[in-house]
This record gives structure tokens, sequence and C-alpha cells, in this order.
């Protein structure tokens, strides 16, 4: 387990944190999903009001973690080229996105009854910011 973690570039596990954490600003904005996710959410915008500044600081470190862990897997499958950090960041049947993470939270959906459109708003986020970090990592290593 060293020798994986002495094999992380930390910079590019905080640049691709950061594009992720970029992402879920953009991607819960006006601009794309906030509406949509609202509605199917029953929220309003006073519902929301001001979120607590420690909610941003969590996500970031969650992001974080995220991140770290996909660039451990990458050490640890010697993934070094950005094609197999896209792939193994999406997941095509094995990998972080789509294979593990909007799977598994699909199933826990089924059973909560949340709303497909809802299940692709919010886990189509960590996909696509898992994808990116993918990106990133295979760059950079």
């Amino acid at each position: 387990m060293e020798d994986l973690l002495i094999s992380v570039n930390w910079l590019a596990v905080l640049t691709a944190t950061l594009l992720y954490f970029i992402l879920g600003a953009l991607w819960y904005s006006p601009v794309l999903f906030a509406n949509v996710w609202m509605k199917l959410r029953n929220l309003n915008e006073e519902d929301i009001g001001d979120p607590n500044p420690l909610i941003f600081l969590y996500s970031f470190l969650l992001q974080f973690l995220a991140v770290l862990s996909l660039a451990i897997f990458f050490a640890a499958m010697n993934i070094h080229t950005p094609m197999h950090g896209i792939i193994a960041g999406f997941g095509t049947g094995f990998g972080a996105g789509a294979g593990i993470l909007f799977t598994t939270t699909g199933t826990t959906g089924l059973f909560s009854d949340t709303p497909l459109k809802l299940h692709f708003i919010d886990n189509g986020y960590h996909v696509l910011g898992l994808t990116f970090s993918g990106l990133i990592l295979g760059l950079w290593s």
C-alpha cells in the first residue's frame, strides 16, 4: 500500500478534485440541472436558502478521497494513459463511474423510489466527474 501512495501524483489528484468540484457547481446551477433537480426533490429557492459553507468543504474533501481512491486504483492497475484513465474513470463494465457507482446507487434508488431522472442527474454528475478525473490522472501519470 505504501508503494501505491508513493506513486500517486498528488498535484493531479488535487487538480482533478478541483475540476470535479467546479463541475458540481456548474451541474447544479440554473445553467444545467438546478431547476429540474429542485423540482424532482420538491424544493424551491427558499427551501435551499444559504447553504452552510461547511457543506462545500465536506463535499470537496469527499471528492478528494474519491479521486485519491481512483489514483490508488490506477497505480495498482498500472493505468498510465489518458484513454485508459477515461475508460477506468467512466467504467465500461468494471470502472468507478458507470460500472460501480451508477449501478449500485441505481439499486438503492429502485428501493427508495428515486425518480429515474433524479438518479441520472445526481449520479451522472459523479460518473462525469470520475471520468474527467480519470482523464487527468491518466494524463499526469
